[in-house]
């Protein structure tokens, strides 16, 4: 199964994550794309840890709810993965056709993917020209360990779902955001422009114990990392503070924001920033001339008051919080606009899988 490729028909997204299930189905209209099914429903507390399913029955059945919450027949989905079961890695190539690469990448993800090859799935993309060599391209190689593709399909199949296509949860997220109008970037061909002209994004999806960073120069992916940080975090901050249960900082951090002690921000703020500083640190090392100049921020926890505010003090890098259903029909008479309008951000995964079903 391939995690660029793969795709049969018509499928619906699903982001499975740590806290719970985001079920997406979108149409393509005339005037752009239209939401015809949606549904959403928390997971029991750590039933997937770490991306590892640890109660698959409660993840079959919560499946099973989301589903007919969303009332769709369509059974075919789209899964994403992400954290340490994969690894992504943009590598420089002779130029070539997807034909001649095919056999070669088994032999190439040998030297450059930290797991036994027969231990995982592959998959490739061809980026296009590199920018420093016209005879080489970059290519995006994927690995996903295969016993955590296995697991998630065990509990599809077992919840009468069928995954027709894989893909990576920070690809997941670049779909939805050239939807959005906070992503506008120039198009161009296959070479890099000069750094003072280039369009330099970092989608960073924050959820609940998950951090999704996509670093895009005009478009084209140069760097990805997930980190293990998130709004779980603050609501541990909030349970020490305050000493709360954990049930009890939660409600505290969605009903109650106001009330949450400073010192308890200020410490989230900043283990964040220093998580940021730390990626950013990363790519800067190999494109320093592209320095970031947007953040892109979606996920849950995004909808925390005053997050982008904050990150952009701290960083000193625009900063704003990107919603894929500002440009997506929703018909009023079927759901509460308001209300997915205001959840936006969080639906950014489940968005973009969704959109793999147009892709060209």
């Amino acid at each position: 199964m391939g995690l660029f490729s793969g795709k049969s028909g018509k499928m619906v997204g699903v982001d499975i994550s740590s806290t719970g299930i985001k079920l997406v189905e979108l149409a393509r209209r005339r005037t752009g794309f239209e939401l015809t099914a949606m549904a959403m429903m928390p997971l029991p507390r750590d039933a997937i840890v770490e991306n590892t399913i640890v109660d698959s029955a409660a993840v079959i059945q919560t499946l099973i709810e989301t589903v007919a919450q969303a009332g769709i027949s369509n059974k075919n989905v789209v899964l994403s993965m992400s954290g340490n079961v994969v690894i992504i890695k943009v590598i420089t190539l002779p130029l070539s056709t997807e034909f001649e690469l095919e056999p070669l990448i088994e032999l190439e993800a040998d030297q450059h993917v930290p797991f036994e090859v027969d231990d995982v799935f592959l998959d490739f993309s061809i980026q296009g020209m590199n920018a420093d060599d016209p005879e080489m391209m970059d290519v995006v190689l994927v690995a996903c360990k295969r016993e955590a593709v296995e697991d998630y399909q065990m509990v599809l199949n077992e919840a009468g779902l069928q995954a027709k296509c894989m893909d990576c949860t920070v690809f997941a997220i670049e779909n939805a955001a050239e939807i959005s109008s906070q992503h506008d970037v120039p198009i161009v061909g296959d070479a890099l422009p000069p750094d003072g002209d280039a369009e330099v994004h970092a989608l960073v999806n924050i959820g609940a114990n998950m951090m999704n960073i996509n670093v895009l120069i005009n478009g084209r992916m140069a760097f990805v990392r997930d980190q293990f940080f998130g709004g779980q975090n603050l609501t541990e901050e909030i349970q020490r503070e305050h000493e709360l249960s954990h049930q009890e900082a939660e409600t505290m951090k969605i009903e109650r924001f106001s009330e949450v002690n400073p010192d308890a921000l200020e410490r989230f703020y900043g283990g964040i920033t220093s998580e940021l500083i730390r990626s950013l640190d990363f790519y800067s090392a190999s494109k320093a001339e592209f320095p970031v100049r947007k953040i892109l921020l979606s996920g849950g926890s995004s909808l925390i008051p005053g997050i982008a505010t904050e990150i952009e003090q701290r960083l000193g890098i625009e900063s704003v919080v990107v919603n894929p259903m500002e440009n997506i029909m929703i018909d009023a008479n079927k759901f509460d606009v308001a209300h997915l309008q205001r959840i936006g951000p969080m639906l950014m995964v489940p968005v973009g899988l969704a959109l793999r079903n147009f892709d060209t």
